[in-house]
């Protein structure tokens, strides 16, 4: 072949135009738009210009697709999906599996009878929410009888013994019996109402702390399942704001709804009242509570307050343990 060309220079010179052809027929291919429509062209007439894919691009744990408008300008990018590893990746893919067909509504009814709270609130779990069948869904109360207006300073219950809401507006720091008596409803799956009563409560608004603890007189039962935790300080370098992706909180409001913080999955939750409200980070088969609604996240501290109000009691502290889940395998970024 060497010596053909070096014999012939007309078709080494043939060779070389048609592979010059060729690259500008790969040009224009790649700058035209799905229907053929090329940059030039699309500036001569009314039809919008289509972008083109120019790549990808990563900014730790998620990947864009980059693409790029036939007039130039800074190239575009489009969330695409998570990297394996990361957090956000388990909660993202897990949580789309749930949306599908899938509403926000907690509880399909949630009432007061006339003779309310003397007789417990009439309840029933809505089976087409986006959180039902996950472990934790019971632990969430959808009434107590210090709410105030329906569905406010929502009650969890992280033990068997123990309830959590807001701290600021109920009352000064400290152990207190002002709630001693009043009533908190779960419901189970098999929309069976349970009622605790409460025995006694410490109050934490000082420093950086802002929740209140329900000490129940007897336990739970066991269909009622207490949310593990974990605390929104520890996750911070596993899961946090990534420009331009998605990072989704599942976040319970006193209208009985559940916002995804997601296009079509979102409600406001943060009108006054809301505050103590679950913070809910959504995993496989589960959900994990990360603080309230402007309030505290779970600390050793909050589980040192746990052991006083059980000793009060006469309660062994070890058997209401706040339950932690581990994230250390996951990547930092």
């Amino acid at each position: 072949m060497n010596r053909a060309m070096s014999a012939d220079p007309g078709i080494a010179r043939d060779i070389v135009l048609f592979l010059l052809r060729l690259a500008i027929a790969l040009c224009f291919f790649t700058v035209a738009g799905p229907q053929g429509q090329t940059a030039q062209e699309s500036t001569n007439t009314s039809t919008p210009a289509t972008n083109y894919f120019v790549g990808w691009a990563t900014n730790g744990p998620a990947v864009f697709q980059l693409s790029q408008s036939p007039n130039g300008g800074r190239p575009s990018n489009i969330f695409h999906h998570f990297l394996p590893g990361f957090l956000p990746n388990l909660v993202w893919t897990n949580l789309i599996a749930h949306t599908n067909s899938k509403d926000m509504v907690l509880w399909s009814v949630r009432s007061h009878p006339t003779n309310w709270p003397r007789s417990p609130p009439i309840l029933r779990w809505n089976t087409n929410c986006v959180l039902w069948g996950m472990q934790g869904l019971t632990a969430l109360s959808p009434c107590w009888e210090d709410e105030g207006g329906s569905g406010q300073a929502p009650v969890t219950a992280l033990t068997r013994r123990h309830g959590y809401t807001r701290g600021h507006s109920m009352g000064a720091d400290g152990v207190t019996s002002g709630r001693t008596g009043k009533k908190v409803w779960f419901l189970t799956t098999n929309n069976v109402v349970i009622e605790a009563t409460i025995r006694r409560a410490l109050v934490r608004i000082a420093g950086a702390r802002d929740y209140t603890l329900l000490l129940f007189e007897k336990d739970l039962p066991e269909s009622i399942a207490p949310i593990r935790v974990e605390s929104g300080t520890n996750l911070i370098s596993k899961y946090h704001y990534c420009p331009g992706a998605p990072l989704p909180v599942l976040k319970t409001e006193q209208g009985g709804m559940v916002s995804l913080d997601l296009p079509g999955f979102t409600v406001n939750t943060w009108k006054p009242g809301d505050s103590g409200s679950p913070d809910l980070l959504p995993m496989p088969g589960e959900l994990i509570f990360i603080g309230g609604r402007s309030t505290s996240s779970p600390t050793p501290l909050m589980q040192i307050d746990m052991n006083v109000l059980c000793r009060i009691e006469g309660l062994d502290p070890q058997k209401y343990q706040l339950q932690w889940v581990d994230f250390s395998d996951f990547k930092p970024y």
